[in-house]
């Protein structure tokens, strides 16, 4: 169970490897009657007793995902194991299972204090026939010696040039195998936090033609008790935020990921054509990130930013049955609500997926970003929206949260809209 836990295919998914620590300390305890899907809600989800599990199948889900990358362990660097671990459908019950290993014949093993006695020959009992020299077996040992110390420099260099001619196979995520795969690259596009705090200390918007232009630097109006140069300066420097940077990592971590194919980009260094063709992943709203404009027109959700009243905007241009026409994240509320939004969209040519994750705040994309890691909300989302072929829509999820000193507190789904797509979401 250790050795599995530290292995590629589960250290980056700590849920996974809780769950699987969980139920195997639990068998070895002797205590399988407290494996059901109750207990495992309660000790492993943060559910309340007595949940209802055929509304939440939060324990389902992960279980599945659990034995698929159990599967994989077992097929890749565990296919070595003389021990099979695995979770029968129908139950939660981990089982051990000896494997057979087969023996070569006339095999033997010898340890060092039998070599401490081993004269000029030694013949074992039973084996009458067989004849071992001592020169023999320190050949035999040196040889073993010197082919392990080339596998571990081995294994140590190919694993800090991150396994780049290792073929990777593409994750069967529903939602990212549409945005990685081993046959397309993926332009991440982090947001322009310099553009942000220029509009922030002068009080006007920045739109896309001002951005694509470079021209909005030498018309600054700057406030009083600031000066051009100081605004330039802001404006000059290529910063970016936090949030933006942790939603990288993120995505360099998902599983069968190939990392080479990833690229990312500063949002000033991008130009129109890189959204024609391939798939591209845009971190927050318009005002850091100006080339959300280019698919605003086919989005129903678009945030603004009320500069006088101090507040954010997520105006809904088709409001449905029991929706607003307008939600604000307004500074001066006490509940200080922040909205994110996920926003699947075809590219400019329909060639490719665009996924938009924005926010009202750094706090609203952060609660976004929380949304699509957790594939315990997300699956179910994707699972109700699928198309009859099992392929995704495009899609936007309008997400409600609290910002809590500049960190978003679990989030709940307000309203979502989908179109048909034109392409399958699944591989």
């Amino acid at each position: 169970m250790e050795r599995i836990i530290a292995s590629p295919s589960f250290i980056k998914s700590p849920r996974l490897c809780s769950f699987l620590t969980y139920i195997c300390e639990l068998t070895l305890q002797g205590r399988t009657d407290e494996i059901n899907e109750l207990n495992l809600g309660e000790a492993l989800f943060a559910r309340a007793p007595n949940y209802d599990p055929s509304i939440d199948g939060i324990v389902r889900s992960h279980a599945s995902r659990l034995r698929q990358r159990l599967e994989q362990y077992f097929s890749e660097e565990g296919s070595h194991e003389t021990i099979r671990l695995s979770i029968p459908k129908g139950g939660y019950t981990p089982l051990f299972e000896l494997l057979p290993v087969p023996l070569a014949e006339e095999e033997i093993v010898l340890f060092p204090s039998q070599l401490a006695n081993v004269g000029p020959a030694v013949v074992l009992p039973g084996t009458a026939t067989q004849v071992i020299s001592t020169p023999w077996i320190v050949r035999a040992l040196t040889l073993a010696l010197t082919l392990a110390c080339i596998a571990i420099v081995y294994l140590v260099f190919h694993q800090r040039t991150g396994l780049a001619a290792a073929p990777v196979t593409a994750t069967r995520h529903p939602l990212w195998s549409s945005l990685f795969g081993p046959d397309h690259p993926t332009m991440i596009v982090a947001s322009d936090t310099g553009l942000t705090t220029l509009q922030t200390i002068t009080g006007k918007n920045v739109r896309l033609a001002e951005y694509l232009n470079d021209d909005y630097r030498d018309h600054i109006n700057p406030p009083v008790g600031t000066t051009i140069e100081v605004a330039r300066t802001l404006a000059s420097r290529r910063y970016t935020s936090i949030v933006d940077l942790k939603i990288v990592t993120k995505l360099y971590m998902l599983p069968g990921i190939p990392l080479n194919r990833i690229q990312v980009r500063y949002a000033r260094d991008v130009r129109p054509d890189d959204f024609k063709s391939g798939p591209v992943i845009m971190l927050g709203a318009q005002e850091g990130t100006p080339w959300v404009e280019l698919f605003e027109d086919r989005m129903n959700f678009v945030f603004r930013h009320d500069r006088q009243k101090h507040s954010f905007l997520v105006l809904n241009r088709s409001p449905q049955r029991n929706e607003l026409a307008q939600y604000d994240s307004d500074q001066a509320d006490p509940l200080h609500k922040v909205y994110g939004l996920i926003a699947l969209q075809p590219n400019l040519e329909g060639s490719g997926q665009i996924l938009l994750l924005e926010g009202t705040s750094m706090a609203g994309t952060e609660s976004a970003a929380d949304f699509i890691f957790d594939d315990a909300r997300l699956l179910p989302f994707l699972n109700k929206i699928k198309n009859k072929d099992g392929s995704l829509p495009y899609f936007e999820l309008l997400l409600q949260s609290n910002n809590m000193n500049g960190n978003a507190s679990k989030s709940e789904i307000l309203v979502y809209r989908t179109s048909p797509s034109s392409q399958s979401a699944s591989q």
